[in-house]
């Protein structure tokens, strides 16, 4: 095939790669001691940096270019060497973001469902710091670094039972939409965050909108109060789907048979 035929990755996902290589080389790389050095020049890990500090005090309608170039004190053009778009810095951002904060150990002999519990409590946790990561459009299978280092330690957990190769890649992305769920409604809801004002007028409305002709399980579960203390998007809410997930999975290894 021609290389006029060849499809390009979009170029946020190449720069993404790019940042990641760098970051790589440089991690490896000896200090310099303590003598100062002279003022870091431009770098796509420096903007990217900066561009991440703004969403996740502000969010993420405040990240332009020209935003992140104020803050890095340079002019705007001076960004165009590295990162053409503001479309294309958010996703080396979204990957940046979603870098794991610490090495995590080879899972133990028969310890996989607990590997995949922290696991995604930690994806949970990075959502956490960075709300703004939720209001970025994804798309087809994950392509990022960051986001493959995830399902590759989520591979290597199932790789410690009977589930056939398409049964694991189906269960990480069973994995990554639930924690991605979870956090939308948890970090994002639908009503304004007002905490128990904003839970009553949610309720209220219900009690108005809906008619036990048409809606008699929800009236019935209404009806108490005791079930309407909370919206439901908590800690505990999120460990009762993981733990549903993780005991399929389970009963699925336990009848497994290598397909």
């Amino acid at each position: 095939m021609g290389e006029q035929h060849r499809r390009r990755m979009p170029a946020g996902v190449e720069l993404a790669w790019r940042a990641s290589s760098r970051a790589a080389r440089t991690s490896g790389e000896p200090g310099n001691g303590h003598k100062p050095g002279p003022r870091p020049g431009l770098t796509l890990e420096r903007i990217v940096t900066a561009a991440i500090d703004i969403a996740d005090r502000e969010g993420l309608t405040a990240v332009s270019l020209a935003r992140v170039a104020s803050a890095l004190g340079v002019a705007t053009t001076s960004l165009y060497r590295h990162v053409r778009s503001k479309d294309d810095l958010v996703v080396v951002m979204r990957d940046a973001a979603a870098a794991p904060l610490h090495e995590l150990p080879p899972p133990g002999t028969g310890r996989w469902r607990e590997s995949l519990a922290d696991i995604a409590w930690q994806i949970y946790d990075l959502y956490r710091r960075h709300p703004w990561v939720l209001h970025v459009p994804t798309s087809g299978p994950p392509s990022t670094p960051n986001d493959l280092l995830w399902g590759e330690r989520m591979l290597s957990a199932l790789s410690q039972t009977t589930l056939s190769p398409a049964d694991r890649l189906r269960a990480v992305t069973l994995l990554f939409g639930y924690v991605r769920e979870q956090a939308r409604l948890t970090l994002d809801p639908v009503i304004a965050d007002d905490g128990d004002t904003a839970t009553d007028d949610y309720f209220r409305f219900l009690g108005r909108v809906m008619t036990p002709d048409r809606y008699p399980m929800f009236c019935r579960l209404f009806a108490d109060q005791a079930n309407t203390a909370s919206i439901g998007y908590t800690a505990e809410d999120f460990q009762f789907g993981l733990d549903r997930i993780l005991a399929g999975l389970t009963e699925l290894d336990r009848n497994g048979d290598g397909r």
